[in-house]
């Protein structure tokens, strides 16, 4: 595994990131109204000004989604060899990757959002809003979300495995699409910059959320205070299974790390449904999802453009970009976990995987949460708007039997949870900052270790002087505008390249190419091994040229 040295390490790219970064958080530490200010403003110009566009976007990824599902072009395997990873590893590794301990935070609490600001110019606080608050979670946290990194993956693992580009710097990526070498330079050095920027800030809202939840957990269990050393204790613990997954690397450590977390969070959600409300939590699943299937175009296009209330704007689009901040990180990390998958098996593996977990998490915690707050168990809605969000979590957990041990698996499962994102996190972000990987496409473990003090330290500052991470949250949309640009010239050459090596070819004929050895096998057994050959030179024939 290649070491840290000078000609390997993208200093530039490290030290003014961290620069910036420093700059940044030290502004939003000192001056923090203005910050607030600031963000405001970049909200309204991204979700308001930009939000149709960013609607129309996430919309038109399904649509291709679909058109690789049914199209030939969903037969070209990443890579003619065997998956590394089994196929439950790959979707939970994915899944708690793209959305982590922020998953915690809103399959909880989102619902009671849309219950006091629901869409349609529904009145709040009704019937019919409670009946579309669940819907929109899923709809946030469902087809449209995975679309969005299963399908601005594709020209990287496109670049990586098929073109044999065999970097993972997304700016190499760019830079060897672009014909002029000026204009791809100065936009590969500029990507090179920000990429680590908008990753660290990222990490602090997954941190900020992440912390204060575990910590309200670990309080209520002990019967101690949540104090900041509490958070702190916390965010320790966090750092050293971070820095141990890092070390291990994403097979050994991340692999299993993912793992145990989606059997923590499966065994939650289970309990909730076998020893909460079960009846009320099917009914209202039933209900949310038949309402989802009947109006996804609708939820998905729709704007207000009569009433003005600005709630696709404030909600839909505002999910679409900031599910956008996180494309650099999930476009490396699925073509590093997705060696022999098809185009196809990413897709379905991703959408299908990935919305059928989280749509079954949302609607039974969300509804579980519901329910608690409809028979005056908790006063959710208020507590949220007290800023105790945290506090209303476990205090809903409390209301259930054997509620100490339902606590325990809670704080274990945002814990993995947490840690799984970082992780993915760190690789990407090291990767982006080593000019050559090694044999495995796997950066250096002391740059990962040093990614993993910098991703954990800063977020660490932000929560002990309580600065204002929601203002972030929104100042990061920024970089939404800009990837929405690169992924959409990125897709376009993909396209491109899809069309110049493989549309000459049949659908069987791109099949019976990237079949694995063993299929490979077995239909030149029954073919007298006549079909695959020609397809397979023809397409080396192309490459080599």
């Amino acid at each position: 595994m290649k070491g840290i040295t000078e000609k390997n390490l993208d200093r530039p790219a490290i030290g003014l990131s961290l620069l910036v970064v420093l700059a940044v958080s030290g502004f939003f530490l000192n001056d923090p109204d203005s910050a607030i200010n600031i963000a405001g403003d970049i909200f309204t110009l991204i979700a308001y000004n930009f939000g149709t566009p960013i609607l129309w976007y996430a919309f038109g990824l399904v649509v291709i989604a679909v058109y690789f599902i049914c199209s030939k072009y969903g037969h070209i395997r990443m890579g003619n060899e065997k998956p590394e990873f089994s196929t439950f590893a790959y979707i939970t590794m994915m899944a708690l990757a793209g959305v982590g301990s922020g998953t915690v935070y809103w399959a909880f609490l989102e619902w009671s959002y849309y219950i006091k600001t629901p869409p349609f110019n529904i009145t709040p606080d009704t019937v019919e809003a409670t009946e579309w608050a669940v819907t929109y979670s899923l709809h946030h946290w469902g087809i449209t979300a995975w679309a969005i990194y299963a399908i601005t993956a594709i020209p990287v693992m496109y670049s990586f495995y098929i073109r044999k580009n065999r970097s993972l710097k997304l700016s190499d990526i760019i830079m060897s699409m672009m014909k002029n070498p000026t204009a791809a330079k100065c936009i590969g050095r500029t990507i090179d910059i920000l990429y680590p920027i908008a990753i660290v800030f990222s990490l602090i809202i997954v941190l900020a959320l992440g912390v204060p939840i575990i910590s309200a957990a670990v309080s209520l269990l002990l019967g101690i205070e949540d104090t900041l050393m509490l958070k702190v204790s916390m965010i320790a613990i966090v750092a050293a299974l971070l820095t141990l997954s890092s070390f291990l690397g994403i097979e050994k450590g991340m692999q299993k790390i993912s793992s145990y977390g989606t059997y923590f969070v499966v065994g939650l959600a289970l309990y909730l449904l076998l020893f909460g409300p079960t009846q009320f939590i099917l009914e209202n699943t039933s209900s949310s999802v038949a309402i989802w299937a009947q109006n996804f175009i609708k939820m998905s296009l729709y704007t207000d453009a009569i009433e003005q209330a600005k709630f696709p704007q404030s909600w839909t689009a505002y999910f679409w970009a900031y599910w956008m901040i996180f494309i650099p990180l999930m476009c490396v990390f699925v073509t590093k976990v997705s060696k022999g998958r098809t185009i196809r098996e990413v897709i379905v593996c991703m959408i299908g995987g990935g919305t059928a977990g989280i749509a079954a998490l949302f609607s039974i915690v969300g509804s579980f949460m519901m329910k608690t707050q409809l028979d005056g168990k908790v006063a959710i809605s208020q507590i949220v708007s007290e800023g105790q969000a945290s506090q209303a979590i476990v205090n809903s957990i409390g209301t259930l039997p054997l509620s100490s041990i339902v606590l325990v698996v809670f704080i274990i499962s945002t814990f993995l949870l947490l840690v799984t994102t970082m992780d993915g996190s760190v690789f990407t972000v090291a990767c982006n900052t080593q000019k050559t990987l090694d044999e495995n496409a796997n950066p250096s473990t002391p740059l990962k270790i040093f990614w993993c003090l910098v991703i954990v330290a800063i977020p660490t500052v932000f929560i002990i002087v309580n600065a204002p991470v929601s203002s972030m949250q929104s100042a990061i949309l920024i970089f939404a505008l800009p990837l929405l640009a690169l992924t959409s010239f990125m897709l376009y050459k993909v396209f491109g390249y899809m069309r110049e090596d493989y549309g000459h070819l049949t659908a069987l004929e791109i099949q019976q190419m990237h079949q694995l050895e063993s299929s490979v096998e077995k239909s030149s057994e029954k073919a007298g091994g006549t079909q695959a050959a020609p397809a397979l030179n023809q397409l080396g024939e192309q490459q080599n040229l």
